[in-house]
């Protein structure tokens, strides 16, 4: 069975309507999700911040802040990819309470059991834990989400575009059999700049969630494709059959 290619589906009008509506879909969805949600990215975060001590300890999940001390009855410390480390905790009435962190420090990697830690409460969770003047946040932390989200946009856009950019150029010029090696090229850049995008905040992983430091790893790998592409069109010759 003959294996699809970027020539092929452009060379079919079919798959390159196809490919078009898909593309266009694709980006609508990450235009929705940036403009619907980075807005109010910090809004749990804002709120946390705001929260006031708890006048006493809450009975429900509540919006003020209420610090207690803990006794950890476990710690597991992983390594394994998308896995988070966790400590299990029991406060005064011996209620257990499970937490998980997305890094090893400062304070889960030194935990044993039996220690004791004072903890955060908020909206029912432990949002963070403190012991030997280190503190630590959980994953039930709030979080500044614009930054996930304007990478996702990172991700999702740049290439949506240029796949549409290339279906449009194909669809008015399909009296042509063949596809021009630039529109080719303009759905191979698509294809390299999706994969610099899911790769950049790996590589920008130090700098945590930050939007600029994705960006700074993503914008010279396009550029480095846009030049690759850019000599594929003006030095390869006949068109792709």
């Amino acid at each position: 069975m003959p294996q699809p290619s970027l020539s092929g589906v452009l060379r079919s009008t079919v798959a390159t309507v196809l490919t078009l509506l898909a593309a266009v879909a694709f980006v609508a969805l990450a235009v929705v999700l940036v403009v619907t949600q980075v807005p109010d990215g910090t809004r749990d975060l804002d709120a946390y911040r705001a929260a006031p001590r708890c006048p006493a300890a809450p009975a429900r999940p509540a919006e003020c802040r209420w610090t207690q001390e803990f006794t950890v009855t476990g710690v597991h410390l992983t390594s394994k990819r998308g896995k988070l480390d966790t400590a299990s905790l029991r406060d005064a009435n011996g209620h257990g309470w499970e937490t998980a962190y997305t890094s090893r420090g400062p304070v889960i990697g030194d935990l044993d059991r039996g220690d004791r830690v004072t903890g955060t409460v908020w909206r029912g969770r432990v949002t963070e834990i403190a012991a030997r003047g280190e503190s630590q946040e959980t994953d039930a932390a709030p979080d500044d989400l614009r930054a996930r989200f304007l990478i996702a946009g990172l991700i999702m856009i740049p290439p949506g575009l240029l796949v549409a950019a290339a279906c449009v150029w194909r669809l008015g010029r399909r009296a042509g059999p063949i596809p021009s090696r630039g529109m080719v090229a303009t759905l191979g850049l698509a294809v390299g700049v999706f994969f610099a995008g899911l790769f950049s905040p790996l590589v920008a992983s130090a700098a945590g969630e930050d939007f600029r430091a994705t960006a700074a790893v993503w914008l010279p790998a396009a550029v480095l494709l846009a030049v690759g592409a850019r000599v594929y069109t003006t030095r390869g010759g006949a068109p792709v059959k």
